[in-house]
């Protein structure tokens, strides 16, 4: 019984004594998670930063792992008191698909080991970003996600955004801004310079107060970076904002009819011009707000008036030989408030005698 009484006694004296030896020193993390690493990102590394307490200089002698997988690097200088010092685990994670669990032991002069750890999981292949697959579209170093601004079918007084995602891939702060833009976009950059190796967001807003403009909206928006300039192509298309319009309005309104889907000139044998017919089939007036032809050849008679119900418009449509270089296939769009059909659209096509 003396000799069992006499081991616990010493064990109890150790265990103060470890404890108060460990208070010496203290590290910013004892355990660290790496995730989700790929197997083919390369070494994956973490620094633990030890701290010395104690009151005299200390001097990490050798640190262990219980895995050639894992490397230890260390300050091989003494640890001033209150300074601190570092010990750097890097994991291999190729060919070692599976959970990571590793000890990595420290040896302190004077004091008892100290014990880190190191967790995660590896997985095949990579989960690093690669800039150049997320951002495909290239201008030098800064590069897109898409360069794609079309809005689409936008109602007046709309406000519709298109935000783009854009990426720094050089070693240099990139600074971004418009140089030249319609009255009806304007453009938030976030941040408007751009730090090296980073994303960021473009917002592109569209807003059309121009009540005489109805139709199809194209251009370009000039983006400097830099030194360099870059321009961005837009479309949209700009309706009635139906979504405002109460019940009875949109059950009451207009609705358009026209004669043909298709104009075919032919090879102009029977001339340039042909007449195409819309009615109004709703209880109210018919507002067409725009006709618009695709092909500069392709002009009509007129492109905004008004159809009362039961009534019938001719408009006529006609082709510039001169101006047809070879086969015709074009589109003229109808814009109308008829919330049913706003944009209705008849194809143009002609054969050019050579």
């Amino acid at each position: 019984m003396k000799r069992i009484s006499l081991l616990l006694t010493s064990l109890f004296l150790f265990c103060i004594w470890v404890g108060a030896q460990n208070e010496a020193i203290s590290f910013n993390e004892t355990e660290h998670d790496f995730g989700v690493i790929g197997e083919k990102d390369g070494t994956a590394s973490f620094d633990f930063v030890m701290t010395n307490n104690s009151s005299e200089a200390i001097v990490i002698t050798r640190v262990t792992t219980t895995c050639g997988c894992t490397t230890p690097n260390w300050t091989k200088e003494p640890i001033e008191r209150g300074k601190t010092g570092t010990i750097t685990v890097s994991y291999s994670p190729l060919g070692r698909v599976g959970p990571i669990a590793k000890t990595i032991t420290v040896y302190v002069n004077q004091m008892p080991p100290a014990y880190l750890k190191i967790k995660g999981n590896v997985v095949r292949g990579t989960m690093k970003i690669v800039p150049e697959e997320v951002y495909p579209e290239a201008v030098g170093n800064y590069l897109f996600k898409t360069k794609e601004l079309d809005f689409g079918q936008v109602g007046w007084k709309e406000m519709r955004t298109i935000r783009l995602e854009v990426y720094n891939n050089s070693d240099a702060p990139i600074t971004q801004k418009i140089i030249k833009i319609p009255k009806y976009l304007s453009v938030d950059f976030n941040p408007a310079v751009l730090p090296p190796k980073t994303g960021a967001i473009i917002d592109v807003h569209l807003n059309v107060q121009d009540e005489n403009f109805f139709g199809n909206l194209s251009g370009e928006i000039t983006l400097q970076i830099n030194e360099d300039r870059h321009s961005l192509p837009f479309s949209a298309t700009i309706l009635d904002d139906f979504s405002q319009w109460p019940a009875s309005k949109k059950e009451n309104a207009g609705k358009i009819n026209v004669s043909m889907s298709e104009i075919n000139f032919g090879n102009f044998s029977s001339g340039y011009s042909r007449t195409l017919k819309i009615s109004n089939s709703g209880k109210s007036l018919l507002n067409i707000r725009a006709i618009q032809s695709s092909d500069p050849s392709i002009t009509v008679s007129k492109t905004k008036f008004g159809v009362n119900p039961g009534e019938i418009a001719e408009i006529k449509i006609n082709a510039d030989n001169k101006k047809i270089q070879s086969n015709l296939s074009s589109t003229l769009a109808i814009i109308t408030d008829d919330p049913i059909r706003p944009v209705y659209e008849v194809s143009v096509v002609a054969t050019k005698k050579l």
